[in-house]
C-alpha cells in the first residue's frame, strides 16, 4: 500500500549527523535512544522526505536495517569525533553526483519530533527562494541542524570556513552560518516539540513525555465482497506495522460499504471481522480501530467502531451517535444510534472516537476533550456531492479548533467509476493540528497516512487558546 511517509523527492537530499556517544548523556549514543517505540535516529529518518539520505556517524548494530528501511547510506566522520562541521562536510562529499538544483536538509539524528510536513516546507521554501531556511524557537534561537540549504551555497560556505591546512576539525556550525548574508537566511517557527533535541537527560525525559504513538490512517477502497475486504485489511495493517505504526485506523463501514444489506453483513460477517482485527492486533502488536456493523434488537444495526489491542487490551466499541438523515439520505431507517462517548489510552495518549456525521456536532468533540482526549479519531465514509469536500475540510479544521485536539480523519477511497447514491467515501484522509492546520492529507486513491503525534503541540494550543475552560452553559429558551 502506498505510504506518504515513504515518497521521495528527486531534488531533495538529507545529511543527518549522528555522531555517536555524548558525554552529557553519560557516554550513550543519544541517536539510538528509544522514543515512543523507535530510536531517535529512526524517527528522524522516517520524517525525512528525501530521495538520498546520508547518515554521518557509526552505523551500529541497527545500521543495516535502518539503511534498508529508509534508503539511507552510513558514512563515518573522517577523522572520527572531529566535530559537527567536519561531519557535515563528510556528508556533503557523498553528494558529488547531485545536481546544483538539489536542496539539502541538514539535520541532527537526535531531533526525534521532526515532522515530514515541516521538512518538506523547509525544503520547498529554500528551493523557491534560493536561501537557507531553518527552524527557530520562540526565543529566536536558530536550529542549525534543522535547516534546508541550496547545495551550491552549502558547498561554498563550507569551502569558506575550511581550515587553512585543510579540513574542518573542531570548527563549529556557527562559523558556517556566519557566512550567510542577512537576506540569505530565513526562519520558520517550530511548532510543539519539533525543534527539540535530546542533549541532556532532562531533554530526553521531555521528548519521551510528549512523543505520542505513531498512527497509521489506512484509506481503503471497501469491496462488497467481504473476502476481498478482509484481504485488503490484512495488507493495510501489515504495511502499517512495517512502517512502525502502533495504532492503525480503518474507515467507517469497513465491514461492508453503504448501499449493501447492512443487517445481513452484521449477522454473517461481523464476528469474522472482529476476529480478524483481534488476530491482526496480536500478530503485529498494535491497536486496530475499524468500522463495522452490529445487530440490534429492532432489526437495524449499530454503526460500530471496534477497538482491538494485543491480548484484548484495549477492547472497546463506539456506536455512532449522530445518524446521517441529511442530503436525501436516511441512515436511521437501517441504523440505530448509540448514546455513549468512548475514549481509550495508548502510550500515554488519550484518544476519543467519533464517526463521520458526528463531525457536524461540535459538542461531541469538546466533550471528548473534556474527558481528556488529546487526539480524536474520525473514521468516515463521506458522501460525494457538490461542495462536500470543502465542507469536510472545513468541519475537520473547525472540530480540531473547537476541542483544541489533534484530529485524525480516515475516509474510504471511492471505487473508480462509482456512480451510486450510497456514501462510498471521497478520500482525502487528513491529520489536522489542534489549531486547525491541515498537517498531512491524502488524495482520492488508497493509501497510508502516517502521523507521529506531538503532545506538546496540543498542550501549547490549550494553554494559548483555553476554550475548554472558558466555555459556559448558555440558558435554554
Amino acid at each position: 500500500m502506498p505510504s506518504e511517509q515513504t515518497e521521495t523527492t528527486a531534488t531533495v537530499a538529507a545529511v543527518i549527523l549522528a555522531g555517536g556517544a555524548s558525554s552529557r548523556m553519560g557516554g550513550t549514543d543519544k541517536t539510538r535512544l528509544p522514543i515512543a517505540g523507535a530510536s531517535a535516529l529512526e524517527r528522524v529518518l522516517r520524517a525525512t522526505p528525501a530521495g538520498v539520505r546520508i547518515v554521518v556517524g557509526p552505523d551500529g548494530p541497527d545500521g543495516r536495517a535502518l539503511a534498508a528501511r529508509h534508503r539511507a547510506r552510513f558514512v563515518l566522520e573522517d577523522p572520527p569525533r572531529s566535530g559537527p562541521l567536519a561531519a557535515l562536510a563528510r556528508g556533503v562529499d557523498e553528494l558529488d553526483d547531485a545536481g546544483d538544483a538539489t536542496t539539502v536538509l541538514v539535520l541532527a539524528g537526535d531531533m526525534p519530533l521532526l515532522r515530514p510536513e515541516t521538512l518538506r516546507s523547509l525544503a520547498a521554501q529554500s528551493a523557491s527562494a534560493q536561501q537557507v531556511t531553518a527552524l527557530a524557537g520562540e526565543d529566536g534561537h536558530i536550529q542549525y541542524l534543522g535547516a534546508a540549504w541550496p547545495l551550491p551555497r552549502l558547498r561554498t560556505a563550507l569551502a569558506a570556513v575550511e581550515n587553512p591546512e585543510g579540513g574542518w576539525v573542531n570548527l563549529s556550525l556557527r562559523r558556517l552560518y556566519a557566512q550567510l548574508g542577512e537576506q540569505e537566511l530565513a526562519t520558520r517557527p517550530a511548532a510543539g516539540a519539533e525543534g527539540a533535541d535530546i542533549d541532556t537527560p532532562e531533554a530526553l525525559d521531555e521528548a519521551r513525555r510528549v512523543a505520542g504513538p505513531r498512527v497509521a490512517l489506512a484509506q481503503l477502497e471497501v469491496s462488497e465482497d467481504p473476502r476481498e475486504t478482509f484481504a485488503t485489511v490484512r495488507r493495510a495493517v501489515a504495511a502499517a506495522a512495517e512502517e512502525g505504526a502502533q495504532l492503525v485506523v480503518l474507515p467507517e463501514a469497513t465491514l461492508t460499504p453503504f448501499g449493501t444489506d447492512l443487517r445481513a453483513a452484521a449477522e454473517q460477517h461481523h464476528p469474522g471481522f472482529e476476529r480478524l482485527l483481534q488476530e491482526l492486533a496480536d500478530l503485529h502488536d498494535l491497536v486496530v480501530v475499524g468500522g463495522s456493523f452490529t445487530p440490534t434488537d429492532d432489526g437495524r444495526v449499530h454503526n460500530t467502531l471496534l477497538v482491538r489491542g494485543p491480548g484484548g487490551s484495549p477492547r472497546l466499541e463506539y456506536r455512532k451517535i449522530h445518524l446521517f438523515d441529511a442530503f436525501g439520505a436516511d441512515e436511521s431507517r437501517t441504523v440505530a444510534p448509540g448514546h455513549e462517548l468512548v475514549t481509550f489510552d495508548l502510550g500515554g495518549t488519550r484518544f476519543g472516537l467519533a464517526t463521520c456525521y458526528d463531525v457536524r456536532f461540535p459538542e461531541q468533540f469538546t466533550a471528548l476533550a473534556r474527558r481528556g482526549a488529546q487526539v480524536i479519531l474520525l473514521p468516515l465514509a463521506w458522501a460525494e456531492g457538490p461542495g462536500k469536500r470543502d465542507q469536510l475540510r472545513l468541519l475537520l479544521r473547525a472540530r480540531a479548533l473547537d476541542s483544541t485536539s489533534a484530529l485524525l480523519a480516515v475516509d474510504q477511497a471511492p471505487p473508480a467509476g462509482y456512480t451510486g447514491r450510497a456514501a462510498r467515501g471521497i478520500g482525502h484522509s487528513a491529520a489536522v493540528g489542534p489549531l486547525g492546520e491541515v498537517r498531512q492529507e491524502l488524495g482520492r486513491t488508497p493509501g497510508l497516512l502516517l502521523v507521529d503525534l506531538d503532545l506538546a503541540e496540543i498542550e501549547t494550543a490549550r494553554a494559548s487558546l483555553p476554550v475548554l475552560r472558558h466555555a459556559v452553559e448558555l440558558p435554554r429558551t
